[in-house]
């Protein structure tokens, strides 16, 4: 073996740090949703997961579909984290409905949240995730901000349902007043009394009111009902199959009956048509007090179900509105509240989940309803439960043709996948886990890690905390502030506060970074950018704010523009900022006193067809500055015509590459020295979960994707490269298909003296060094015939818990 074999296959030692001291704190879970269908291109359904901090995270399915077995089943990483809906300043989510509508002959997805106030919500959803329709191409978003709001005239607003046409939203407010909201197509408003076509009356704009507040609401099985006209033709109709094919037209569905769970031992049952309270429904109360009824649900054929603050859940007959016998259990412990009730796919099944952390399944066997399982999920107490596919009221179909799986969340912060499979099928292949069994009562969850997963902008779920190596900080991110950690140089003091930085900002940050060097501080929320100078002092540091920010980019006095990415270049001295409402991309020149100047905006992510700048060769900085003083360079249109948000932009280590990635997934790749756009990447399959470039060849980037995959660039090239590249993927991807658990970002190492840099990947739980044994020459140049040598990898680290040490690889 030669020497630099040698070299190449002796184990490199890699150091680790378990920084403990960060006190970041996730927000619990209020509320999940999920969408009625699947958007286009998706085999399941969005999961919108709603924070008590106020903002929504929109979660699609993720799952790898290159396996090569027919028989194996595709390896998920479940619901992952595609774009957080950041949430103003006071606000938190306490209840979110999907509908599904037509608007300008295409299927949408809408997203409505309340938040404990008198207002409700509509958040204006990404293209690929409202879209429902196949193969419709993006139309620009017509909508001026990223959301409409509606008052509910009658107070506080303590419940909300959608309803199973997709025509209404109901509100229980404060008032004790039931009222119904329009979101048919693309409307938004109260409902009126008014008469519809044909003289049939429509449905009342509100309920009678109850004498309490309505805290739970659930809608009834919609019916069929005939026009009146189509009656009056059927009297004079003669016996052709055609008119009856007409008549059959004029059939319609009407919304049902609406379901309110009250605060005084009752349930109150309104007929949606005329609005008036047909029936109350009495629930068991202790003696001293009464029995609040958090949580209800309705069955296909019209069974009702409730959830109490006695820890009851109850059956009531849809005929007589009485209890069932025998289906009243007393599953949860006694006084713990019953906060969520889930009904399954197939409309066979009700979960239920409380402040006890258990989730108890009601199953109907034989025409009865029995108790099959109580399962301790969580280790607090649990606020919401959804179930894909969701439970369809109108065609509740026997068997789902994919596996039901369970959501359940609340303070501890985690989600949790449990697979929950109708009793009558549980021959469904388990994306959720390795167990064989896919029954609620004895297969295996899955817990999804509470920390961010993937380094992208926190915008896409990404990453909150971020280091400055030269001054051996840590900044990490919160909702309002910013705090700075320096470790130690001693083991006496391994650790300290350097600063912490309250800020005053109208919605929760969105994205926050600190230069190289540690001499400036970018922090912005959806509204507006902040640029600090931190000062050292010595008392610490003594951040000063930069307001000549916004100035120097609008050319005007006025706030710099919320931003959904920022990076600073390796030597500090110019800023990345790319607009959260735009997607504009500006570079910013950065002065050691603190004064900026604009340098060039790029436009590339506005645009569905960039211009191809640079693509016959790379252009003197020297030349492109006298062009563009001469007028000669042409300057790419500003029109938006894609609406796409910046979630991760990376510069190479020697400051001469941009990287900028979108929500559409597309990567552009611009030249710092020439300030031009150079080229556009070939999208990958998803979206990319982080980037980095080889700090020996920085021409060469490596991108990460949620599948575990990876994929290597050359700069110089715009493409793929070499062989030495192909083989180090397929080694990566051998080691880390079987992982769960999906990358979060990656990192490379400078190696050591006659041995090559390495490649980390890593995961919420697990660690991968990967490192091959030759390369291609520095600056990327591919000879023909040059010899190559097979990659050398580790592999994945064995999955390690969290609280244990994970000790370097030595493979």
């Amino acid at each position: 073996m030669s020497e630099a074999q040698e070299s190449a296959a002796r184990p490199m030692p890699l150091p680790l740090h378990r920084v403990r001291f960060v006190d970041w704190m996730p927000s619990s879970i209020t509320a999940l949703a999920f969408s009625p269908v699947p958007p286009a291109a998706q085999s399941r359904c969005v999961l919108a997961v709603g924070r008590e901090n106020g903002n929504i995270d929109l979660c699609t399915w993720c799952e790898d579909t290159t396996t090569d077995s027919a028989s194996e089943a595709p390896l998920a990483k479940g619901w992952m984290v595609d774009t957080t809906l950041f949430g103003d300043i006071n606000y938190k989510i306490e209840a979110l409905a999907f509908t599904r509508t037509v608007v300008d002959g295409r299927e949408m997805l809408r997203l409505f949240s309340t938040s404990g106030g008198s207002v409700v919500t509509e958040h204006f959803l990404p293209w690929g995730i409202a879209c429902v329709s196949e193969g419709v191409r993006e139309k620009p978003n017509v909508h001026k901000s990223a959301t409409r709001t509606l008052s509910s005239l009658g107070g506080a607003i303590w419940s909300m349902a959608a309803s199973p046409l997709g025509k209404y939203l109901a509100i229980g407010c404060e008032d004790g007043i039931v009222r119904l909201i329009d979101v048919s197509g693309d409307e938004f408003e109260h409902v009126h009394s008014t008469r519809m076509q044909g003289g049939d009356a429509g449905d009342a704009p509100r309920m009678t009111r109850v004498n309490s507040r309505i805290l739970s609401l659930a809608w009834g099985p919609p019916r069929r009902v005939v026009r009146r006209a189509a009656q009056a033709s059927a009297a004079n109709r003669d016996s052709d199959s055609s008119d009856s094919d007409e008549d059959e037209d004029e059939e319609e569905w009407r919304e049902g009956f609406l379901l309110g769970g009250l605060g005084n031992s009752t349930v109150a049952v309104w007929d949606v048509a005329t609005g008036q309270l047909r029936s109350r429904l009495a629930v068991l109360k202790n003696r001293n007090e009464h029995t609040i009824v958090w949580s209800v649900a309705v069955l296909a054929d019209g069974t009702i179900v409730t959830g109490d603050s006695t820890g009851r859940v109850t059956f009531f007959d849809a005929r007589s509105r009485v209890p069932i016998p025998g289906a009243t259990f007393q599953c949860h412990t006694a006084g713990a509240d019953v906060l969520a009730l889930c009904v399954g796919s197939d409309g066979r099944a009700v979960y239920s989940a409380g402040v006890d952390q258990k989730v108890a399944e009601y199953t109907l066997v034989s025409h009865t309803w029995a108790h099959t399982a109580t399962r301790r999920l969580h280790a607090h107490d649990i606020r919401a439960l959804a179930m894909d596919p969701p439970f369809d009221i109108r065609h509740a179909a026997p068997t789902p043709a994919r596996l039901p799986v369970l959501v359940s969340g609340g303070i501890d912060f985690h989600l949790v996948l449990t697979p929950a499979a109708p009793a009558q099928r549980t021959s469904y292949a388990n994306p959720i886990s390795s167990s064989v069994s896919t029954r609620f009562a004895d297969t295996t969850q899955r817990r999804v890690p509470f920390v961010p997963q993937n380094a992208r902008a926190p915008i896409a779920g990404g990453a909150v905390l971020s280091v400055c190596a030269a001054r051996r900080w840590m900044v990490l991110q919160r909702d309002t502030s910013v705090a700075i950690w320096a470790l130690g140089e001693s083991d006496e003091v391994p650790w300290y506060k350097v600063c912490e930085l309250q800020l005053k900002t109208r919605s929760n940050l969105v994205a926050a970074c600190v230069s190289p060097d540690g001499r400036f501080l970018a922090v912005s929320d959806l509204y507006e950018t902040k640029l600090f100078v931190l000062e050292r002092t010595d008392e610490g540091l003594a951040p000063r704010r930069v307001r000549t920010l916004g100035a120097a980019i609008h050319d005007a006095p006025a706030p710099a523009p919320g931003a959904s990415v920022l990076a600073f270049t390796p030597d500090s001295s110019r800023l990345v900022l790319g607009t959260v409402h735009g997607a504009f991309l500006h570079l910013v020149q950065l002065a050691p006193s603190g004064d900026v100047q604009l340098l060039r905006s790029f436009t590339q992510h506005r645009q569905r067809h960039t211009p191809d700048e640079g693509r016959h060769g790379r252009v003197l900085a020297g030349e492109a500055r006298m062009r563009k003083h001469a007028g000669a360079e042409p300057a790419p249109s500003s029109e938006r015509d894609v609406f796409a948000t910046i979630v991760l932009a990376h510069v190479s280590p020697d400051g001469q590459w941009l990287v900028s990635i979108d929500s559409a997934r597309r990567m552009h790749v611009f030249h710092l020295d020439t300030l031009s756009h150079q080229r556009v990447l070939a999208s990958p399959a998803s979206l990319p979960t982080s980037v980095c470039f080889h700090p020996e060849r920085p021409n060469v980037l490596a991108v990460t994707l949620p599948t575990n995959q990876v994929a290597f660039y050359d700069m110089d090239a715009g493409a793929r490269t070499g062989a030495w590249e192909r083989d180090l993927r397929a080694q990566l991807d051998t080691h880390l298909a079987k992982v769960r658990e999906p990358v979060i970002g990656c990192v490379w190492l400078p190696g050591a003296a006659r041995q090559e840099a390495t490649l980390v990947l890593y995961g919420p739980t697990w660690i991968c060094t990967a490192r091959h044994s030759a390369a291609p020459a520095p600056g990327g140049t591919k000879r023909r015939g040059e010899a190559r040598r097979s990659p050398r990898t580790c592999g994945a680290c064995a999955p390690r818990s969290s609280t244990s040490r994970c000790s370097p690889c030595t493979r």
